[in-house]
């Protein structure tokens, strides 16, 4: 009898489960740990979000190329990926998670939304204190990751706590939840020295070849073009670009990438951002 497969795991990782926000519900953890020498102010760190959907690519990435940092420009991290410990059936939490509450009180009906604030909070006050327990973080060179309203979060919490974290990572952001009061509060946010990347990609606002003529893909358009995913990162990215400085804010067009796939190939180009000095 053939013996039954191991499941798969990831070596030099590690997980746990937090309590959330909000009782009853609780967070896995996940923790790659860098090799060598600790530096002597501590790991650089890159917190995930919704990492069950990148946790795994990015620890091969990183691992992968800094192996030669050199050529790379990527070097040994700690990552810490979150995800809700129940996977989060129906997107409810992340809606909650990653969002504000919207200029002018907007909310969309029956959802459950605006729970950045508490979110946040527990990042700073549950999430990286467990870790650095556990490791020794650098606290001046922590990087946040997020994709879609995750991203959204990412660029809320540039606007109104960028002290928390130096770079920021925000694909293909949720702009359109909270354009209004994303751009309000961008203009008094003091994040000069701060660093952000943004990436949206080429299939956003319009149907990929793949999808042209599928049942839905009119109504999916329709949804495409009303978000205008590419056009509030590059609007948002010009006027980022000059209060930073293009050293310190980039944004790009990734070709022939839609809002699933650019998460890989926006990996490695966070992974350089959160290895800069």
């Amino acid at each position: 009898m053939d013996a039954e497969p191991a499941p798969f795991s990831l070596p030099y990782t590690q997980s746990l489960i937090l309590p959330g926000p909000v009782a009853g519900e609780g967070y896995r953890i996940d923790i790659a740990l860098p090799s060598g020498a600790c530096p002597p102010g501590g790991w650089p760190a890159v917190v995930l979000l919704d990492a069950a959907g990148c946790f795994a690519t990015c620890v091969e990435a990183m691992r992968r190329m800094s192996r030669r940092q050199d050529a790379t420009g990527v070097g040994q991290a700690v990552l810490i990926g979150i995800s809700p410990a129940d996977g989060d059936p129906g997107n409810a939490r992340r809606q909650r998670d990653f969002t504000s509450t919207r200029t002018g009180g907007k909310a969309d009906a029956g959802a459950d939304a605006g729970g950045a604030e508490a979110f946040l909070a527990f990042i700073e006050r549950q999430v990286l204190p467990t870790v650095s327990a556990r490791l020794p973080l650098d606290e001046g060179r922590l990087t946040l990751f997020g994709h879609s309203l995750a991203g959204y979060f990412a660029l809320w919490v540039l606007a109104n706590r960028p002290r928390l974290f130096r770079s920021y990572a925000a694909i293909s952001p949720s702009i359109w939840w909270d354009r209004e009061g994303l751009f309000d509060a961008f203009s008094r946010a003091q994040i000069a020295d701060r660093r952000l990347f943004m990436a949206v990609g080429e299939w956003e606002e319009a149907l990929p070849p793949w999808q042209l003529g599928l049942p839905g893909s009119e109504e999916a358009l329709a949804r495409r073009k009303a978000r205008r995913m590419i056009a509030n990162v590059l609007e948002l990215g010009a006027a980022l670009q000059a209060a930073m400085g293009e050293e310190r804010a980039s944004f790009r067009l990734l070709p022939e990438e839609d809002h699933a796939s650019i998460v890989s190939a926006a990996i490695p180009r966070m992974l350089r951002m959160a290895s800069l000095l």
